[in-house]
This record gives C-alpha cells, sequence and structure tokens, in this order.
C-alpha cells in the first residue's frame, strides 16, 4: 500500500517540474505557467501533516489536488488541441492530480472501513 504523503510528495514533484519546464521552455515566460508550480509546492508544504495524518489536511490536500486537476484540464482547449509540449505537460499534470486524488479516495475508504488507525501503524 502507499502512503497519501508519498502520493502527495510525487505529485507535488510532478507538478513544480512539469510547470516549470512549461514556463521555461516558453520564450515568453507567461506568469499563468507558474499555477501547476506554485500549487506543487503547497502540496509538498502539507507533506510532514500528510505523515502525522491530521485529517484535516488529508481532505483540505484531496480538495486541492482536485481543484488543481480540473484548472490544468481547462486550461487545454479542445478545439485547437494538438500534441505539442504545452499540451503534453498540461495532461501528464492533469492525470498525476486525478490519480493522486483517486488514491487519496481510495484511503480514505480503506480507513473508514478498518474503523481504526491501524492502515497506518507502520509508520507512526
Amino acid at each position: 500500500m502507499v502512503h497519501p504523503y508519498i502520493i502527495n510528495t510525487i505529485n507535488a514533484l510532478v507538478l513544480i517540474i512539469a510547470g516549470l519546464i512549461g514556463y521555461f521552455a516558453n520564450p515568453a515566460r507567461p506568469l499563468t505557467a507558474l499555477i501547476a508550480p506554485f500549487f506543487g509546492v503547497l502540496l509538498l508544504a502539507c507533506t510532514y501533516h500528510l505523515r502525522k495524518h491530521n485529517r484535516f489536511v488529508f481532505h483540505t490536500v484531496t480538495a486541492l489536488t482536485l481543484l488543481v486537476g480540473f484548472i490544468l484540464a481547462m486550461r487545454i482547449d479542445p478545439d485547437t488541441f494538438e500534441w505539442n509540449r504545452r499540451n503534453i505537460l498540461l495532461v501528464v499534470m492533469g492525470l498525476s492530480c486525478f490519480v493522486s486524488a483517486a488514491f487519496f479516495v481510495g484511503t480514505f475508504i480503506r480507513e473508514r472501513r478498518m474503523r481504526n488507525d491501524t492502515i497506518y501503524k507502520d509508520d507512526l
């Protein structure tokens, strides 16, 4: 089983790295390309609290991850879609967010079914 803080760290690193690649690859250097790295840094800052199993942070990170996934998906224009660097990076970052949110929800469900915190006892 992969713990939520590991998934969050991987997702945050994908957002930071892919977002910075998109920013520095574009000669115009638009500020909107820094949205994903900004949220990646925010998610990375929450990793410590996820490791300590703070439920409020779990739910906040899940909501923030879904929000970023939808923001990234909305930046893709389906009418003029072609497989260029910008769209590939947006698809990779969006998929990373949605897969991470699915792992978070799966962890919530598994923990609820167990009705205790034994799912996390191995890393406390």
